[in-house]
Formats: C-alpha cells, sequence, structure tokens
C-alpha cells in the first residue's frame, strides 16, 4: 500500500519562528510517516491552489528536519530560544509600577518571513510542479492501493483540489480538530462558517474515517451532518498527543520567580475569552498588595481581536502586571509552565484543550472554563469556573495565591494521577482504526 500524507499546511507556514497549533499535530504525523519511509511506500503530497504535487520521502525529509530544528520541536535546551530568555530575565524582576499605557511585549511578531523562506517555498512549489498529480500517479494509486492521510484541514475548501481521490479510489483519513466556524460563528472572521462547511463536506466525501480530537468535536460532527442531511463516515475519537518534553520534563528547569505568574496560552481571538479574563485581572490584582501577581499571555494576535488589543496596549491598570508573548520554543514553553501558579484557561469554546493537557501533564494547577471539551481532557484535575463567572475566577485565583492553599498538593497528585496521551499512542490507535477500515 501506499501512504500519501499531505504536508500542504507545514509547507505554507514553514516562515514561521514556532508552529501553531495544528503544525504541530501535522509536523508529529509527518514525523511518523518519515520513520516509515525505509519500510513501506511513503510519499508526501502539497496541495496547492491550482496543482497537486506528490513528492518523495528522500525530498521531504530534509526540509521537515529543518523546519523542526528551527522550530526547536524537540530540543531541551531553552536557552537556545532568545524569547524565552528574555521573558525569564523581565519575571526575576519586580514588576515596575509602570510600563507605560501597554503591556510589555517580549519576543516581537512571528509572521515575518524572510528571503531565505519564500526561497524554500518557491523551491517546493518547483518539485511539486515537476512531478505534479498525474493518470500515471492515479493508476499506480488504483492498482497498488493507496491511503492518504490528511491531518490539517487546510485547502479542504477548494473540493475540487481533491476529486483526484475518488478518482483513484484512495482510502482517506481525515483529523477533525472542531466545527467552531460552524457551531459559533461569532467567533470566527466573515465568511469563515462557508469556508468550514465546505472543508466538512470535503472531509465526509473522500474520508474512509475521520479522526477527531474529542468526544465533543465528534458530536458536533455527527449534528451538523444531520442538520445538513448529508452522510456521515465514520468518525472516531484520539485524543491529541504530547510531545516527550511534556511528559519527561526533568532536565528543564523551571522558572524561579519572588512575584507568582499565572499563564494563559492561546491565539488572542475572541473565543478564548481573553477580553474577560484581563478585565477580570485588572480587578484582583487592584484589590489588594497582597495579591499582586503577574499574568504572561502566550499568543500570536489573531483576528476579530480589537477589545483585547486596546486593553493591552491601552491599559494604564493592565500594563504593569501583564506580559504578551508572540511564541516560545516547546522547551521554553516546558520552563514556563514549570514555574506557574497555575495555567488559566478561559475560553468560551474548543474542539480540545492541549495547553490544559500539557500543564497537568507537568502537574502544574489548571484554572479552566467550565466547557464541554475543557472536562474532556481536564478530567477531575482542573478546576473550572464558568466562562462569564467573574467573582469565581477572582476567588480561583485567590485559591491558588495562597501559600496555604488546598490545591497546592494537587501539583503532585496531577502529576502522579493524570494520564495524558502521547504521540506515540495517537499514532497507535490511528493505525489500528485505518487497519480495521482496511479490512472492512
Amino acid at each position: 500500500m501506499i501512504w500519501l500524507v499531505d504536508i500542504s499546511r507545514l509547507v505554507e507556514n514553514l516562515h514561521l519562528r514556532t508552529p501553531t497549533g495544528i503544525d504541530r499535530v501535522e509536523m508529529a504525523y509527518v514525523q511518523h510517516f518519515l520513520g516509515r519511509a525505509g519500510r513501506e511506500d511513503v510519499r508526501f503530497v502539497v496541495t496547492w491552489p491550482y496543482l497537486t504535487g506528490i513528492l518523495s520521502n528522500d525530498y521531504v525529509r530534509p526540509v521537515i528536519e529543518a523546519a523542526a530544528s528551527r522550530w526547536s520541536a524537540d530540543g531541551q535546551d531553552a536557552a537556545r530560544d532568545s524569547t524565552f530568555v528574555e521573558l525569564r530575565d523581565v519575571l526575576c524582576r519586580p514588576p515596575a509600577e509602570s510600563n507605560g499605557r501597554s503591556a510589555l511585549r517580549v519576543g516581537g511578531s512571528d509572521a515575518r518571513a524572510g528571503a531565505g523562506d519564500w526561497v524554500r517555498t518557491a523551491a517546493i512549489g518547483a518539485q511539486s510542479a515537476g512531478n505534479r498529480l498525474s493518470r500515471r500517479h492515479l493508476a499506480a494509486f488504483r492498482a497498488e492501493g493507496a491511503c492518504y492521510v490528511h491531518v490539517s484541514q487546510f485547502r479542504l475548501n477548494r473540493p475540487r483540489r481533491f476529486s483526484w481521490l475518488s478518482a483513484a479510489a484512495v482510502r482517506g483519513v481525515f483529523f477533525l480538530h472542531d466545527l467552531i466556524p460552524i457551531t459559533h460563528p461569532e467567533y470566527c472572521r466573515p465568511g469563515e462558517a462557508g469556508r468550514h462547511a465546505r472543508r466538512v463536506d470535503t472531509m465526509a466525501r473522500h474520508a474512509s474515517v475521520i479522526i477527531a480530537n474529542s468526544g465533543f468535536t465528534r458530536s458536533s460532527f455527527e449534528a451538523h451532518r444531520a442538520a445538513t442531511g448529508g452522510t456521515a463516515p465514520p468518525c472516531e475519537v484520539v485524543p491529541l498527543g504530547l510531545s516527550g518534553l511534556f511528559l519527561a520534563p526533568s532536565a528543564i528547569a523551571p522558572i524561579r520567580t519572588e512575584t507568582p505568574y499565572f499563564v494563559v496560552v492561546g491565539t488572542i481571538e475572541p473565543r478564548k475569552n481573553l477580553a474577560f479574563l484581563l478585565q477580570v485581572w485588572h480587578r484582583w490584582t487592584r484589590a489588594g498588595a497582597s495579591r499582586r501577581a503577574r499574568l504572561v499571555v502566550v499568543g500570536r494576535r489573531g483576528w476579530e481581536n480589537e477589545n483585547v488589543l486596546d486593553l493591552l496596549e491601552r491599559s494604564i491598570g493592565l500594563a504593569p502586571t501583564v506580559i504578551e508573548v508572540a511564541t516560545l520554543s516547546d522547551a521554553g514553553m516546558v520552563a514556563l509552565l514549570r514555574g506557574a501558579t497555575a495555567l488559566l484557561a478561559p475560553s468560551l469554546v474548543e474542539g480540545f484543550g492541549l495547553p490544559i493537557a500539557e500543564a497537568l501533564a507537568l502537574g502544574v494547577p489548571v484554572i479552566a472554563s467550565d466547557i464541554e471539551a475543557h472536562r474532556e481532557v481536564g478530567g477531575a484535575f482542573a478546576q473550572y469556573v464558568g466562562p462569564a463567572d467573574g467573582l469565581g475566577w477572582m476567588a480561583a485565583l485567590d485559591d491558588c495565591i495562597r501559600p496555604e492553599s488546598e490545591r497546592r498538593p494537587g501539583r503532585q497528585a496531577g502529576r502522579e494521577n493524570y494520564k495524558p496521551t502521547s504521540w506515540s499512542d495517537h499514532m497507535a490507535r490511528v493505525e489500528d482504526i485505518v487497519a480495521r477500515i482496511g479490512t472492512s
């Protein structure tokens, strides 16, 4: 059998200093299949707007290895991450009485592509054009059997680009991260609901099986297909895996600070509920000197986020205690979380909740909004507060910051009892699912 692994989103995002959450998932899958390339026929697909390229593992391997090295996905030395070093130095100093009107921003933006990035992407485009999908490929896929793996949802809103899957009788395995643009369009960019509906329709048309990251995502998918009258292929739940650094972090020292700090992780966009959290934070930190702490916001600036940016850039009250960081390496994130008083996850809606799993795997307390996906990931190990319950969030912050807090022993209990999913476990479950559909 031929494995066809789509890497289109990774190619699109090669210019980023660190990967997005979905990029991490695609990278994990690509690295897994590169490990199989010596034993099985593994090829990689790049779906461009106007052509589809089929690339060999010999060509893709150095590209992926270079990206992984640049993203420091597996490095254990947080000091290699200059943004982390700057952040650590800031956290180890006492908070200034005033940083002006803006929250301190560490590390700058992450979205600028250099000349080398454009050259690299252009070279992949030329390689794709030189080995574009052809009738010869389709005949080989039909004759030998092929399985197409697509985990990023990227370009699925262009259904014509994927019609070849039916022509070649290729089995399809698709990963579904969420249906938020459809179920909660108010939190997304204009037009995103329609684009995401086309992505889901493309999956449903070509999938032999869909892998969902949570039961919440699966139930949302099945409800959407029932409401639209479309058939639904089998949908299996396989939670996202964690990188080895979060499962065995002993080589990475936590940040040690005199002033306690909390961490919130995620793209700055409406559904993350950051405007609410910042308002709660302002009220809580001004309530008394004994409650003085810092809040580290880790995430790229997304869309429809004017209210949050106003607070980050124009609030004198928030400026002394809030630090914004666009991205961190995995090692830097581990060190930051290990030193944190707690992770805060105030989202209004999520498909999964990877930062919750990462924090709990490290034994870090978690305060999360009381939504279905969060409870699925955090189980009995996180503390849940309504996403609009300001007094509840302030009480939870109080509980974490007090030296005599009853939650402090929970760090050790969480480390010993929380059972996160590793990427090797994730891949083993996916392979079992693929094997079942191959024999059905």
